[in-house]
């Protein structure tokens, strides 16, 4: 086994996309997943890509906001209360980051690798045996309140100042863009530049060639610990107590990755950010262009003839538990911007769940780990996974590859708290 082995645990976006660009540099490459690869956090999400979400999560509005929100259990955004040390010390660094500095210094970058991750994106849409919906027809964040429409404004404001596109539209202007749609709102901010797609086809079809490429994938299997050589992990070893002897390793395992890394005496600060999502099979009326509904932060999103609709970001531990009051809340929010969206009566089985890594200051973790020389770390993406999925694969290979990465990685450290 040769230096050109990479081992990859986690087989979302990240993992997938890392063994893409690994594979086209003619490297061996390995997939390691728990589950089977059918389902996860990169299956169910909104499959958007987005320019548009420059401004990290940890910044002044969401500390003041989230405690509001903190109290209602349909809410967007809540915290179960609960003594929990790892969560401690991450609000305690959320609210550290959570200043107008880290805003300022953030969002160029995060709109520069959005910006990266569409073309990446859109290069690989035109690749033989992919066909995942890409289409770049932009983001509508439609608002109903004047308090809702002063933030958007302010928010396109800093979209122009790093080189975005954003137009603030009326009523009967979004009615020209949304023809089919019957609105109930005040105004919206328009995107032109994100895209979307189809993220069950997109995974699936990565699975599908990369098997056929060459790459080796082992399912079902949970990686638990490392076994080590100086300053090198010299192999890995499962749950079921099976050793897999190892080159190179990346951990992409989303919302595990902190757990895991413990065992490699690797602090990194992770809290999951559950999120749900519930998709309709050709419904009779659907937006044509993927939306946000701002004050209740809901994602409504056209998939091929499909819609899905998802949100909420709820901190309550990895859990398989359906919180069915932040389902409804979800639901609840459609009519109010919609008045000709059906949605049926859905069951527990109807709805998707994932969990969404996020650092706590909105920044993802890319790049090779100072205590350990073959360890390679992509994961905490918060609800940018999928967007930020190829370029985080690129990037990871361009530093396995011993390559000059193709962007700066110091904003997204392993030890930068």
């Amino acid at each position: 086994m040769g230096n050109d082995t990479v081992h990859i645990i986690g087989g979302g976006i990240i993992g997938l996309c890392a063994a893409w660009y690994l594979k086209k540099e003619g490297y061996a490459v390995t997939v390691i997943d728990k589950g089977d690869l059918k389902e996860g956090t990169s299956f169910g999400n909104a499959g958007m890509i987005v320019p548009s979400h420059f401004v990290p999560m940890a910044n002044p509005g969401v500390v003041a906001q989230g405690l509001k929100w903190m109290l209602n259990s349909k809410s967007p955004f809540y915290i179960r209360p609960r003594l929990n040390q790892d969560l401690v010390q991450w609000l305690w660094h959320f609210y550290r980051s959570s200043n107008h500095q880290h805003v300022k210094q953030a969002m160029p970058i995060l709109y520069e690798l959005n910006e990266r991750s569409k073309d990446l994106y859109q290069e690989l849409s035109s690749l033989e045996n992919f066909d995942f919906s890409f289409e770049e027809k932009g983001l509508l964040m439609l608002y109903k309140s004047e308090k809702q429409a002063e933030k958007e404004a302010k928010t396109a404001e800093q979209a122009k100042k790093i080189g975005l596109e954003a137009e603030i539209l009326d009523s009967k202007e979004l009615g020209k863009l949304e023809p089919n749609m019957d609105l109930d709102v005040l105004g919206g901010l328009y995107f032109p530049g994100d895209a979307h797609l189809y993220s069950n086809k997109l995974m699936f079809q990565l699975v599908g060639v990369l098997k056929q490429k060459g790459v080796h994938f082992l399912t079902n299997t949970s990686v638990s610990d490392f076994s080590f050589k100086g300053s090198q992990i010299e192999a890995l070893i499962s749950e079921n107590g099976d050793t897999i002897p190892v080159k190179n390793v990346v951990v992409a395992s989303g919302s595990w990755t902190a757990t895991l890394l413990k065992k490699a005496n690797i602090k990194i600060y992770i809290q999951d950010g559950k999120g749900y999502s519930i998709t309709l099979e050709k419904p009779k009326t659907r937006p044509q262009i993927p939306t946000i509904l701002s004050e209740a932060k809901v994602a409504v999103i056209p998939m091929g003839d499909d819609l899905r609709i998802g949100g909420t970001l709820e901190m309550s531990g990895i859990s398989p538990q359906i919180n069915t009051k932040r389902i409804q809340g979800i639901k609840e929010s459609i009519p109010r911007y919609y008045k000709n969206i059906e949605l049926p009566f859905t069951d527990d089985k109807d709805i998707w769940k994932g969990y969404r890594p996020c650092t706590p200051d909105g920044m993802p973790y890319i790049g090779k780990s100072e205590a350990l020389s073959n360890l390679y770390v992509g994961t905490g993406h918060g609800m940018m996974g999928l967007s930020l999925g190829a370029i985080t694969g690129k990037l990871l290979s361009e530093v396995i590859m011993q390559k000059k990465p193709s962007m700066d990685l110091f904003a997204f450290r392993l030890d930068r708290f």
